[in-house]
C-alpha cells in the first residue's frame, strides 16, 4: 500500500522533530540547573585524609569565609576526599569539572594533578594549596615567570626548606652519617624533595639510606628496610603516601630507638623529633583568600603563581621527649628550641607564638635534577 503525503511527511520530518525536542529539552534542563545554582557551587577535594591535608582545608574555608563567601549562606561548598586511590582522585576530578561546580579548591599535589587533567578545557577555576613545587607537576605552570599558567589554575607552592632541615639535623646531632627515606617516586613533589634532599646530604657528608614505595601499605616495611641498613633517624619528605601514616612509621622507628624528622608539620606531639615547615592552615587561609577574590570577579589573568615562604615564614617544631630516643645523642640546643613555634616537654605543649625560625633557607643546586 503506498504511503498517504501525510504519513511521507511525518517520516521525514520525525528526525528533525525529536533533534529539535532534544535540544530543547537541554536547554531546558540547563536554564532549570542555572536557575536551582543560585550560589556558586565550589568543589574541595584532598587526596587524603593527614594532618596537613586537613589544616589545608581548613584554611580554605575560612579564607573564603574572611571574603564573604560562607557554605549554605552565600556560596554552596561540597568536600570530597579521594582516600588515597589516584583511580578515585581522577574519577572525583572527572565528576567536579563535568558541570555541576563554578570553582574547585585542592589540597595536595596528586589533587592538583587529577584536577588539572580532567579540567583542560578550563571549565571550573581551579585553586590550589598544599603543594611543594607546582611548577614540577606537569600542569602547564613556568617557574621562570609565575604569571604565565593556564588561565582558570591558579594557587600556592609551599616547598619547606630541605638543605635547612638537614641543618638542623647536624645541630641536633653533628655526627649522624645516615638518614632513611622512604619516598614514592610517582609523586612529583616527592621527587622534588628528594633531589634537594640527595644534594642536601652531599654536601653535608651524609649517606641517604633511600626505599621507594607505591602505596601506603609499603611504608613501614620501606623504613624498616633502611633501618635494617644502618639508618639512624629517619626523613619523612613532602611526600603524601609517606605522610598518610607517619604515625606508624614514628611507632615501628622509636622501637628500633630511631628517631623521625620531617618537613610536613603535623600535630607536635605525634613523636617526631623535630619539624620543620609551614603551617598549613594559614597556607590554606592564603588559597580561600585568592578563591574569594575570583569568586569576586579578580582576572585569574593578573595573578602569579604563589610561592607561600615569600608570605609565611617556616616554622620549626620541637619534642624533647620523642620515644625510643637516646638524649645523649639527640640533643636539641637551647638556641633551636627558642626559635620553636611549639615545644613538647615533660610538662606537655608550649607554644611560643613570637619565636621565629632564623635561615639561610637558600636550597644547594640539586645537580640531578
Amino acid at each position: 500500500m503506498t504511503p498517504s503525503p501525510l504519513m511521507s511527511f511525518l517520516r521525514r520530518s520525525l528526525p528533525t522533530a525529536v533533534l529539535l525536542a532534544g535540544a530543547s529539552a537541554l536547554l531546558l534542563a540547563t536554564d532549570q540547573a542555572g536557575a536551582r545554582r543560585s550560589r556558586p557551587a565550589v568543589a574541595v577535594l584532598k587526596q587524603v585524609s593527614t594532618a596537613v591535608l586537613d589544616d589545608a582545608v581548613t584554611g580554605m574555608l575560612e579564607g573564603l569565609a574572611e571574603k564573604g563567601w560562607r557554605d549554605g549562606d552565600t556560596v554552596t561548598i561540597r568536600q570530597f576526599n579521594a582516600e588515597g586511590d589516584m583511580a578515585q582522585a581522577n574519577a572525583i576530578a572527572r565528576e567536579i569539572t563535568g558541570g555541576g561546580f563554578d570553582m574547585v579548591l585542592t589540597s595536595s599535589t596528586p589533587s592538583l594533578q587529577a584536577v588539572a587533567t580532567a579540567n583542560e578545557r578550563g571549565r571550573v577555576i581551579h585553586v590550589f594549596a598544599a603543594v611543594a613545587d607546582p611548577f614540577s607537576a606537569g600542569v602547564g605552570l613556568d617557574r621562570a615567570d609565575p604569571l604565565i599558567h593556564p588561565r582558570h589554575l591558579l594557587g600556592y607552592g609551599s616547598l619547606a626548606p630541605v638543605d635547612a632541615t638537614f641543618g638542623i639535623l647536624q645541630r641536633v646531632n653533628p655526627r649522624v652519617a645516615k638518614v632513611g627515606a622512604a619516598h614514592n617516586p610517582s609523586e612529583s613533589n616527592s621527587r622534588r624533595f628528594m633531589e634537594l634532599a640527595r644534594a642536601s646530604c652531599r654536601g653535608r657528608g651524609i649517606e641517604l639510606l633511600e626505599a621507594a614505595v607505591e602505596n601506603s601499605s609499603g611504608v613501614v616495611e620501606a623504613v624498616q628496610a633502611t633501618i635494617a641498613r644502618g639508618a639512624e633517624v629517619i626523613f619523612i619528605p613532602g611526600d603524601t603516601t609517606v605522610a598518610s601514616v607517619c604515625d606508624s612509621v614514628v611507632n615501628v622507628a622509636a622501637k628500633a630507638g630511631v628517631p623521625v624528622f620531617t618537613v610536613v608539620p603535623g600535630k607536635p606531639d605525634r613523636g617526631t623529633l623535630f619539624d620543620v615547615g609551614f603551617d598549613f592552615r594559614e597556607v590554606g587561609l592564603l588559597a580561600g583568600r585568592l578563591a574569594g577574590d575570583l569568586l569576586d570577579g579578580r582576572d585569574p589573568a593578573t595573578v602569579p603563581i604563589g610561592e607561600t615562604a615569600r608570605e609565611i615564614p617556616p616554622r620549626l617544631t620541637v619534642n624533647l621527649v620523642a620515644p625510643g630516643i637516646d638524649r645523649q645523642t639527640w640533643r636539641i640546643p637551647e638556641e633551636l628550641i627558642a626559635q620553636a613555634k611549639v615545644v613538647i616537654d615533660s610538662g606537655g605543649r608550649r607554644d611560643q607564638p613570637e619565636a621565629v625560625l632564623t635561615g639561610p633557607f637558600d636550597e644547594p643546586p640539586a645537580g640531578d635534577r
